[in-house]
């Protein structure tokens, strides 16, 4: 749900919203709601046996349990901001972009 967010919001957030700020604001606010929502959905199903999300205590592997998902969704929401620096970085270069009249000859 965090991916999904991340890729339909972020770039149009950084094109859309002139001060990055508050661009940034809006971003965070959203994720901090779906995280959350999807955080609860994921604890629920591990309460009711599912170790798709949280693996059980008996995997050796590094980023298993919640220092994975924190990893994964941390990447997430990093990618999420530079989605957001990347849309204000386009939205001031098309701004700023000289313009070209084809209607006048070349000097």
């Amino acid at each position: 749900m965090i991916a999904i967010l991340t890729i339909l919001v972020a770039l149009p957030l950084g094109l859309l919203v002139r001060n990055r700020l508050a661009a940034y604001l809006v971003f965070a606010i959203a994720f901090s709601h779906v995280y959350t929502f999807q955080t609860a959905n994921l604890v629920m199903e591990w309460v009711n046996g599912s170790t798709h999300a949280f693996p059980g205590s008996q995997s050796n592997q590094l980023l298993d349990g919640t220092l994975g998902y924190f990893a994964f969704t941390s990447m997430i929401y990093a990618v999420g901001f530079a989605l957001v620096t990347l849309g204000h970085w386009l939205r001031n270069r098309r701004r700023t972009a000289p313009e070209i009249r084809l209607d006048q000859p070349a000097t």
